[in-house]
């Protein structure tokens, strides 16, 4: 253990000299955990806003409340809801001594309650997720194009009558193919199922059952689906959600039935490398949860696709400073592949992979000396809330909730003053922690030009200053990612659980582990990335030769995940 923190201090010490401004990546991270809150729909304890739309799902005699809401309106999609608690999920299980535990789920407020404060926000979409598949059909959308005529507050709004004159949302339903949106629902829950085992073992269990549930719809007539009506979300591909879920849900309890790693290696040949990672393609978390599941050349080969993802996104670094792939919503793509870059770089402990990632954080937080004053302001942050450098961050984002007017007061009215004249009409919730989507062209495309700014902090302003549920997702993976590593954070919250009847010394451990279990059961070691190194029976004491073990963090676990102690061998 003492050369894997050398390491690390060497990392977070070389590379702090990448800017000479300043960021505070625990607080951002904190700010973007929390935003979640401000998402939350149902009857759920949102920090902002009362409990709205407790009918979703009259529609069809079910109950389908709660879960988050999409962007600034109240839609619920299962195309990104499900792909944002992936990668939440995903950054979580690779780094968890980074998440902390400031909080309990009412309000995201009050007191710690021993459950780190990211999974208590992601259960509010698993919780609707498992709501959402029931006997063989999925409900994989709630609300329509009509939720767009209103723009009051969510509470107000769940009664206005959109609906050809009726309050009551709409449901989109399958019972077979949609396949990529059952895919993501699937994915989620099944890492839930393995992150969330150590704090409650009957829900995990329900989580991977629900996993499993979806995963057979999305296998019935596979095919990609649109988001009703199709000016929404749309995939062109679902072998990459469908690859992930085989794999997650192999790992969250069914390896004995190999057939989903099968299956999973078989969608695996299939995946998209030409987009980068996004709502739509997932490709990337699947080839890093194959690496975990095999070895040798194929876990290498798995390995080599992210690697070369990540190569390709470093030489893709604009005159901005950041990589921009896209003029809607820029900086989750860069977000995203920052997160990717950290995962990567954790693994590999490639330092060009972590100057990438932390190079695109910076300029989200503020960084970004290359763009003109009259386009995003000096020290700038687009997260609203972090304002470390001193610019400023966005007043006025694209979001219903956090404008606050009711549906008597006409809120519509409201948008047109502050839209004519941002600053004029007042938010009445800050959106703290939310990141707008930021600069709407490449630098080279409005060099030298002159008109209407690149990036406008204006309510109206749907492409660069909306805020998403999904926008955020890869910026709190990499803010957790470079805390950890800038502030050299080695034990957390998220600290698994020490059983008493199961000891292990010393530790760390060099060439020989004492383990004394009270128990008499198979275990399982596994590494600090989720790969099985060792399976053994245990009763009572035992000693056991890791001298050929690589130095690092290993979880020793018993056969259905009660009971798990670490050790560090060093």
């Amino acid at each position: 253990m003492k050369k894997l923190l050398l390491t690390v201090c060497v990392i977070g010490g070389s590379l702090s000299t990448l800017s000479a401004q300043t960021h505070d990546y625990a607080a951002a991270q904190k700010l973007s955990t929390r935003f979640l809150g401000a998402q939350r729909c149902g009857n759920t304890g949102s920090w902002m806003h009362g409990a709205c739309h407790t009918q979703d799902g009259a529609a069809v005699g079910k109950d389908l409340s709660g879960g988050w809401h999409d962007c600034g309106d109240y839609i619920k999609f299962h195309h990104t809801g499900p792909y944002a608690a992936i990668m939440y999920l995903t950054a979580y299980e690779a780094f968890p001594e980074a998440y902390p535990d400031d909080y309990s789920p009412a309000s995201s407020a009050g007191s710690p309650n021993g459950i780190p404060d990211i999974l208590d926000e992601v259960k509010i979409e698993t919780d609707y997720l498992i709501k959402s598949v029931q006997s063989g059909t999925v409900y994989w959308q709630v609300g329509g194009a009509e939720d767009h005529d209103s723009f009051s507050e969510p509470v107000s709004g769940s009664s206005e009558k959109l609906y050809s004159g009726s309050a009551t949302r709409p449901v989109f339903s399958t019972t077979s193919g949609y396949s990529n949106a059952c895919g993501n629902a699937a994915s989620a829950l099944a890492l839930m199922s393995i992150v969330y085992r150590t704090y409650d073992g009957t829900y995990a269990d329900q989580c991977l059952a629900k996993a499993i549930e979806y995963y057979n719809v999305g296998k019935i007539s596979p095919a990609t689906s649109n988001a009703n009506p199709s000016d929404f979300y749309s995939f062109s591909d679902y072998k990459d959600e469908m690859g992930l879920a085989a794999a997650l849900i192999y790992r969250g309890g069914n390896k004995t039935v190999a057939s989903y790693l099968t299956e999973a290696q078989s969608y695996a040949t299939g995946f998209n490398t030409g987009d980068p990672l996004y709502y739509g393609n997932v490709s990337y978390l699947g080839y890093l949860q194959l690496y975990k599941l095999t070895s040798g050349s194929t876990a290498t080969g798995y390995l080599n696709k992210v690697s070369a993802e990540v190569t390709k996104v470093k030489s893709a670094m604009g005159t901005c400073g950041y990589y921009h792939y896209d003029n809607w919503g820029s900086l989750v793509y860069a977000a995203n592949e920052a997160m990717l870059a950290a995962l990567y770089h954790q693994i590999s402990n490639d330092a060009t992979a972590y100057t990438f990632a932390k190079t695109n954080i910076n300029y989200i937080l503020g960084t970004h000396t290359a763009v003109p004053a009259s386009d995003a302001p000096a020290n700038f942050s687009f997260v609203i809330g972090y304002n470390k450098l001193g610019g400023g961050s966005p007043k006025s984002p694209q979001h219903a909730a956090s404008f606050g007017y009711t549906t008597a007061q006409n809120p519509w009215d409201k948008f047109t003053s502050e839209s004519s004249s941002p600053g004029s009409v007042p938010f009445k919730y800050p959106l703290n922690g939310a990141m707008v989507g930021g600069l709407q062209k490449k630098c080279t495309q409005w060099s030298g030009s002159t008109g209407k700014a690149n990036y406008e902090d204006n309510i109206e302003n749907y492409v660069g200053n909306e805020v998403c549920t999904y926008y955020n997702a890869g910026l709190t993976g990499a803010l957790a990612y470079i805390n950890k590593i800038e502030n050299n954070i080695t034990t957390g919250s998220a600290e698994v659980k020490v059983h008493a009847i199961l000891n292990v010394y010393p530790n760390p451990a060099n060439d020989h582990l004492v383990i004394n279990s009270n128990l008499q059961d198979q275990f399982t070691i596994i590494d600090y990335m989720g790969r099985v190194v060792e399976v053994m029976q245990l009763n009572g004491n035992t000693v056991l030769d890791v001298s050929s073990y690589a130095d690092g963090l290993y979880f020793l676990v018993n056969s259905d995940a009660s009971v798990v102690q670490k050790f560090v061998k060093e």
